[in-house]
This record gives structure tokens, C-alpha cells and sequence, in this order.
């Protein structure tokens, strides 16, 4: 075991460890940058001396791949990652997982479960996230007892609600340690009309904004035309005379970090030795990861001689990584990023830039909440470095008041809210054990904690609908027993009626293995905003036709049962580029094909891999379909498609 009684601990990082050392499970509620990792590395080392093991739990893969990425340099061969894409070391004693793949073993494969002694949720205040949260809810849930439970949270307000709840149906002692002191604390400046203003108050008696923003103001055309616009280059020329970099500048558009990087393009930041280093280490990273003729890699180039780079999810996976890589490095000088860098990946600069204030959350936009802006603003300052953070806040007068403001800098962060959805799979996976008690699982739920009756009403309701519904389509027999297509659907998380129709119907098993593909692709596919349809061949539009005719009928009994939301539709926006990639041709080639970002490709070919794995997972499958699925395995899982490969590369 490492020593840590050498290190300089902060108040709340002793209590944790005092904690762990009495074997009491532990919520930590404290600031981004606060030093939350040590605590779980404690954990994890206090159950490997004991030849116990731990489950590491993160809410995206990038995370996952970083956290397995760190913990193979601290303990070598006894570290394994589990991500629905990825299957590395799968018996390791540490073990990194996505937290839907967590909530998936528990439910189909518990004894995997038995000699691990912490179950570690970092970011655990994803319990509120519209899309995850419910995995991160049905975890907690169903976990095992004998697990004891490291949570890692951002700051917020109830996290004394969140442990009751947990106390409440694991009856276990689990202790609260809440830290609000930042170690390197922050100070706050603003762009207004060109100008930065040091300090709120400033910015405020400007009369550049107004107190509390009436409609009459967006319609001021004569502050519209007297009003400069907040260059870049401003900015930037005030942090390199100040000393203020290195920088992340966060911005909620791919297209704008891009943009703006290349708008810094004609600074330099590196001296030139500096300047040497960073394009040796990046000419060296490009070689390693099998990058050195991509064309956005070519691009970054000229920007990364400078200490300049863009980071998002349209980027292939591969180069994030090393863009990640220069960062850390300290020779880039300004990464423009959405704002997934900022989650949970430990890369701290000295200045924080917000290029808005305001994000679309999943149905709407809406000003930020105040602990997405601490996630992004905690990343200034590193510590041991910088005596404080600088965060800058790009300003435009016609989108936030000056009430407005002052909430999300001095609010109070946003409550955790349940957003308890559970799927098929999940409630097929628990009637099979449990039948008609099913409904005694709800109250074990943080919904059914934070919730007045009639919300409880509403939840338990939806939830008999739902088995009321699996029963009409034969998933729950008349004896109260999962169906052989019942057992099937609960392995397919998120597309449980739609692969169980169409494998009952033999469609699936009628498919070419190129045919296949195209199915899985068209599942997992979601179409932006306004995105064009596109071009579909004879047979893609017969298919296209019998899908359609599928996904109806489940509607229609879904709407029958008032369950809501309906399950997904087939979108074909990526047949023409599976058939391609299916062929075998190169990913390079793939771009004059489409308009869809690299990243985004990459994810959803990714996914496929998922889906066709669980489709594996079932051994009540027939061989020769379970021998379609492995061969169309084989010609997806290549290149920068195989995430295990890019994980096992040794940097």
C-alpha cells in the first residue's frame, strides 16, 4: 500500500481516510479541483491489501478511459475496464465501468460482484442528468449489500438528502464529509463591449447590462448599434500581458472552438524551445495512434506549433487523446473545448474562459445552472501552482441581466432531482426474479423519496402499464415467467421491443450480414435538428418500409398503455456509410461521404459494436445467427472503431 501519511492532506481528504480505515461508506460533497481522486485511490488501495476488489464507476466513457488509463501506471496488470465497447481484463480486482454497465451486472451478473469491497461513483451528482441519471439511481438501487459505497459529488445542497435516502434502503452508516473551500479559490472577470471589468461591480455601474433584463431591452437599437463586439483577440492579448496562461476557453459549439483557435492562429505563445518540444512530442503522438496523414491532424498542426488546439466530440477519439496528451504536457498554452473536458478529467490551467453563459439542456436553452459552472470554472487554478484561478466571462448584454449573473456566479448550486425512467430491460431483469413484487422496488427509489403522491402515483402506474404491456407482447408469460423472448429483450438495453419484435417475426435472422449492419446502424442513430433525409436505395427502402411498419405497431400499444417516452424509430442517415465501412473501405475516405463529424461516426459504430455484443450475451441465440453477428463484429470493430486497441496503446 502507498504511504500517504508522508503527504499534506487537506481536512476533508483525513476524514475520508479515517473513514475508510473504520469501514464506513462515504459521500464526499466538495469543489472541482478539490482532490476528491485521492480519496478513492485510498479506497482502492486499502481493499487490494486486503486481496478485496472495487468497481470504479464513471458517467461516460471518455472518463472511464482516462481513469483506466491513470490507474494502469499506479497498478499495473490488476486494472480491467468494462464499457459496453470495451472489454479489457474483465477479472481484474480493479475494475472500471461505465455506470451502465455497473447497474447491467448487478442485474444479470451478480456473482461478478462478490469479492469487491468498494463500489466507487465518481460524479455521482449525475443522479440529476436527464438522459443517465436513472442508471445512476437504479445502481444504488440494486446493489449489492455488501458493498460499501465511496460517493464523489460537486458541491451541492442536498447531498444530507441524498445519503438519507441511501441510509434509508441499504441500512448501513455512511458518512457525509462536505469541503466548500476551494484550494486555489477564483476570482471573476468580465468582457463587456471589448472591455474587461476586474470585478461584478464594475461591470454592473458600466450600465452596459441591465438589472433585470425587460423585453424592451432586446429591441434597443441604438445600444445594438453603439454596442463593440467582445473580440478574441482582446481577451487573449489581456491574459498573455497579465501572465494568465495557460487557458481553457469553453465554449458550447464544435464549430466555434474551431473557429476561434484558428482566429488565434497568428499569436505564438511558445518560446522556441517550447516550440520544438511540442512539435516533436505531437509528431510523436501522431506516429504512436496512427495519425500522421488524417487531415484534421494535418490541420491542427500550424495551431499546436503555436500552443493552440480545439478539443470535441467531433474529433476522432484518437486525436482528442493527443490533444489531451499536449495539455498535460503544459506546452499548450490555449485549448478551445466543449464542456466534456471539464468532467472529471483532472487537466486544471490557469484561466477559465465561458464563451456564453447560456446551454441548451437536452429540450431548451436556458442560462447555465450554477454547478455546471463550477464543474467548467473549478478547472482555474492548479494547485500547488497558481495562488488563485481566473475566470472570465464573455458577456452579451442582449442575453443575461445583471440579476441574472449574480445567480449563476454567487448562487446556490441546484438541487439533485430524480430521473427515474427505468427501461424494459431493467424492469424484465427484476420480474424475473421478483414477479408481482416488482412494485415493491419503487419505494426503494430516490424518486419515491424526493416525491409527493401524486408523483408516486404517476411513477408506480407507468410502471404497471409498462408490465401490462410486456404480458399483451408475450415478454411476461401467463404464469408469471420471462418469455424465451423475455429473456432476450432484457439483454438489450434501450432497444428491448424493437429487437424482440423483429427477432419473434425471424426478420432478424433473415438479414444478410451487411443487412444487419445496416439495422443496428439505423437503431442507434439519432438525426440532428433539421438534419436532411437522406437517399435510400430499393432495397434500404423496402427495409426502411418493414421497420416502419414495426416500430408502429409497438407505438400503438405503447400509446394503448400510456407509456411514455415511445421507443425509438429507425433512422437510415447512416446505411450509405455502414455499406462502406462494412466493404472495408479506409475511415479517411469516409468524410467526402457524409457531413456527420468523425467523433460522432466513430461513436455510433461504436454503439453498434455494443448492440451486436448483447445480442451475443444471449445463449438462447441460434448459432448460425450468432455466427452472422461475430462476422459483422469483424468488419466493424477496425481501426479507429476498436477502442480496445487505442486503449491497450502504450504511450
Amino acid at each position: 500500500m502507498r504511504i500517504y501519511k508522508n503527504l499534506v492532506l487537506d481536512k476533508f481528504q483525513e476524514e475520508a481516510i479515517n473513514a475508510i480505515d473504520n469501514q464506513e461508506s462515504i459521500l464526499i460533497s466538495a469543489p472541482t479541483g478539490a482532490g476528491k481522486t485521492l480519496v478513492a485511490e485510498y479506497a482502492i488501495d486499502s481493499a487490494i491489501a486486503k486481496n478485496k476488489g472495487i468497481i470504479y464507476t464513471a458517467p461516460v466513457k471518455a472518463l472511464s478511459n482516462q481513469k483506466y488509463r491513470d490507474f494502469r501506471k499506479l497498478y499495473k496488470d490488476k486494472v480491467g475496464i468494462l464499457t459496453g465497447d470495451v472489454s479489457i481484463n474483465p477479472g481484474s480486482p480493479i475494475m472500471i465501468m461505465t455506470t451502465e454497465i455497473f447497474r447491467n451486472v448487478i442485474l444479470t451478473e451478480p456473482k461478478r460482484l462478490d469479492n469487491k469491497e468498494w463500489i466507487i461513483f465518481d460524479e455521482i451528482h449525475y443522479l440529476d442528468d436527464f438522459e443517465r441519471g436513472t442508471v445512476w439511481e437504479e445502481s444504488i438501487m440494486l446493489m449489492p449489500r455488501h458493498l460499501k459505497i465511496l460517493a464523489l459529488s460537486a458541491t451541492v445542497p442536498n447531498i444530507d438528502q441524498i445519503t438519507l435516502w441511501i441510509r434509508t434502503i441499504h441500512h448501513i452508516p455512511i458518512k457525509v464529509i462536505k469541503e466548500d473551500r476551494r484550494p486555489v479559490p477564483l476570482s471573476f472577470y468580465f468582457q463587456c463591449n471589448d472591455q474587461i471589468f476586474s470585478t461584478l461591480r464594475g461591470l454592473r455601474n458600466s450600465e452596459l447590462i441591465s438589472e433585470n433584463f425587460p423585453k424592451s431591452r432586446r429591441k434597443d437599437q441604438r445600444l445594438f448599434m453603439q454596442l463593440k463586439p467582445n473580440r478574441i483577440n482582446t481577451i487573449f492579448k489581456h491574459l498573455k500581458e497579465e501572465n494568465l496562461l495557460p487557458c481553457i476557453y469553453f465554449s458550447f459549439s464544435r464549430k466555434r472552438t474551431e473557429i476561434f483557435a484558428q482566429e488565434l492562429a497568428m499569436y505564438n505563445f511558445l518560446n522556441p524551445e517550447e516550440k520544438k518540444e511540442i512539435t516533436s512530442l505531437y509528431e510523436k503522438l501522431l506516429k504512436t495512434f496512427d495519425l500522421e496523414h488524417e487531415p484534421t491532424s494535418l490541420y491542427l498542426f500550424d495551431l499546436v506549433k503555436n500552443g493552440i488546439a480545439f478539443h470535441h466530440a467531433g474529433l476522432l477519439p484518437t486525436l482528442k487523446e493527443v490533444i489531451e496528451r499536449l495539455f498535460t504536457s503544459k506546452l499548450l498554452k490555449a485549448i478551445f473545448t466543449t464542456e466534456t473536458f471539464a468532467l472529471g478529467i483532472n487537466m486544471p490551467a490557469r484561466t477559465v474562459i465561458f464563451d456564453d453563459l447560456r446551454k441548451f439542456y437536452g429540450q431548451y436553452h436556458r442560462n447555465i445552472k450554477t454547478r455546471d459552472f463550477y464543474q467548467m470554472a473549478g478547472r482555474a487554478g492548479r494547485r500547488g501552482i497558481d495562488k488563485k484561478g481566473f475566470v472570465f466571462m464573455r458577456i452579451n448584454p442582449f442575453n443575461v441581466s445583471k440579476r441574472e449573473l449574480k445567480e449563476i456566479i454567487y448562487g446556490e448550486s441546484e438541487e439533485i432531482k430524480s430521473q427515474l425512467r427505468s427501461n424494459y430491460a431493467t424492469i424484465l431483469n427484476l420480474y424475473k426474479d421478483m414477479q408481482e413484487k416488482i412494485y415493491d422496488i419503487y419505494p426503494l427509489s430516490f424518486h419515491y423519496f424526493q416525491s409527493k403522491e401524486r408523483k408516486k402515483e404517476d411513477v408506480l402506474n407507468l410502471l404497471k402499464n409498462k408490465i401490462l404491456l410486456l404480458k399483451e407482447l408475450d415478454y411476461i408469460t401467463s404464469d408469471n415467467k420471462l418469455s424465451w423472448k423475455g429473456e432476450f429483450a432484457s439483454r438489450m438495453y434501450s432497444y428491448e421491443l424493437q429487437i424482440g419484435q423483429l427477432y419473434e417475426n425471424g426478420f432478424l435472422e433473415s438479414l444478410s450480414e451487411k443487412e444487419l449492419a445496416i439495422l443496428i446502424s439505423s437503431l442507434v442513430y439519432e438525426p440532428r435538428r433539421g438534419q436532411r433525409k437522406p437517399t435510400l436505395g430499393k432495397y434500404t427502402q423496402r427495409m426502411q418500409g418493414l421497420l416502419e411498419s414495426t416500430i408502429k405497431q409497438i407505438h400503438k400499444t405503447e400509446k394503448k398503455y400510456r407509456v411514455y417516452p415511445l421507443s425509438k424509430r429507425f433512422y437510415f442517415h447512416l446505411s450509405q456509410l455502414t455499406c462502406l465501412w462494412f466493404d472495408g473501405i479506409e475511415f479517411s475516405k469516409l468524410a467526402q461521404f457524409t457531413d456527420i463529424d468523425e467523433g460522432e461516426l466513430v461513436r455510433y459504430l461504436r454503439m453498434n459494436i455494443q448492440v451486436l455484443r448483447e445480442l451475443l450475451s444471449f445463449e438462447g441465440v441460434k448459432e448460425d445467427f450468432k455466427k452472422k453477428v461475430k462476422n459483422v463484429l469483424k468488419r466493424i470493430n477496425r481501426d479507429v472503431i476498436d477502442a480496445e486497441k487505442q486503449l491497450r496503446q502504450e504511450i
